[in-house]
């Protein structure tokens, strides 16, 4: 027999009222909907092209050291994107770090490969023609287009020759010079002309010189590229075992860039890359360093880059001001192999280089030298030298 106590209790429970089915589905749906892990609530499509953008800003701001789940959920969610809002979601690029950029990049990628024919070629491309939009977020249109529609990609490119984004204003430069390919020499002078006040990158640069060397045209690819060469070069310092590159030898304790350069050799590069070889200028030997101070003139006040290539360590001063150092040894060489911005004096202005030589003997790493240009952002030279800048033993 059950006890009292028992016989209320089960009662009570026997009289609660059961749920119909259906409500208990929908609770368990609303419940469901409610405890969504982050994870995937991020990667759900945006419902508005508000959310979109904002989704796309939170991506653009994405650092190395977020982590990844985030982004990624959210380059998920942006993959999905409607046509109409693919455009407005390019406008986050603005702001965006470089993480960022290749997880919205990613995401709109996605988004893009996903819509096909859909994809608004007439809206992108009025995008890319607007210089002032980020140039990441216009190349990667531009892409989209030219996979797309390859006549309506080539006709932009007739406007692009001073395009701020330096990929697309390659591709004008190659168009144009592929165009009057068959043209007489006259066309094709005027077309290179164009083309080399317009290009940027070493490897257009050089064949587009040839050609007009070849054709009457005296110019050196180390003038067109802006490189520093004449300089005045120091004695050897000692670098044994390193110690050089951090000490503060007496030409570096200048203030204002005021080096006294008397007794200094006097050099100029006959390199076409305006390579300085220091092994010539002061000696052929290992664990030193030597000083190179060259005079520029500058077109106006303000900041400027600085692009040193150099297989040995190196540090710039500008004006007695310290712009950059890099002591690796032998790791590599390329034009523009550091670039950091200075600021600079209307007119005249002293640039100062370290470079050091280690202990090293294997006979890759015997060279010792650098070559320097000043320029503006999108690789313009601007520096430029009086004859015979660097001066003689005499000075």
């Amino acid at each position: 027999m059950l006890s009292k106590t028992r016989r209320t209790h089960l009662q009570s429970t026997m009289n609660v009222p059961r749920l119909p089915v259906l409500t208990a589905v929908a609770l368990a749906v609303a419940c469901d909907v409610l405890f969504v892990p982050a994870s995937r609530a991020e990667s759900m499509p945006p419902q508005s092209v508000r959310e979109a953008v904002a989704i796309c800003y939170e991506l653009a701001h994405a650092t190395g050291s977020d982590g990844q789940s985030p982004y990624a959920a959210k380059t998920d969610s942006i993959s999905s994107l409607p046509a109409a809002w693919v455009v407005p979601c390019l406008s986050a690029f603005v702001s965006a770090t470089p993480a960022g950029a290749n997880w919205l990049a990613s995401g709109l990628d996605r988004a893009v490969d996903r819509l096909g024919d859909a994809v608004p070629v007439n809206a992108l491309a009025l995008f890319v023609g607007d210089a002032t939009h980020a140039t990441r977020a216009r190349s990667l249109a531009f892409g989209w287009i030219k996979a797309r529609d390859g006549a309506r990609a080539a006709a932009l490119l007739d406007s692009m020759l001073d395009d701020p984004a330096l990929d697309l204003r390659r591709a004008a430069v190659e168009k144009l010079l592929v165009s009057v390919a068959q043209a007489n020499e006259t066309t094709q002078r005027d077309a290179y002309r164009r083309g080399l006040a317009s290009a940027r990158d070493v490897d257009q640069i050089e064949p587009i010189v040839e050609w007009l060397s070849e054709h009457g045209e005296r110019m050196d690819v180390a003038t067109v590229l802006g490189f520093v060469r004449n300089w005045r070069v120091s004695e050897a310092f000692d670098n044994a075992k390193g110690v050089g590159f951090a000490k503060a030898y007496l030409p570096e304790t200048k203030e204002g860039g005021a080096v006294h350069t008397t007794g200094w050799k006097a050099i100029e590069s006959a390199d076409k890359h305006g390579g300085i070889d220091l092994n010539a200028a002061v000696e052929l030997k290992k664990g030193i360093l030597a000083y190179a101070v060259a005079t520029v003139q500058m077109p106006h006040a303000g900041p400027a880059e600085v692009r040193i290539g150099s297989p040995c360590a190196v540090a710039v001063w500008v004006n007695g001001t310290p712009v950059m150092s890099h002591e690796i040894y032998h790791a590599s060489e390329a034009i523009d192999q550091y670039v950091a911005t200075a600021d600079f004096h209307n007119g005249a202005n002293t640039v100062m280089v370290k470079c050091c030589q280690n202990e090293q003997t294997e006979p890759w790493a015997v060279d010792w030298k650098f070559q320097l240009r000043i320029c503006d952002a999108l690789g313009k030279p601007l520096a430029t030298q009086k004859k015979n800048a660097g001066g003689s033993d005499a000075e």
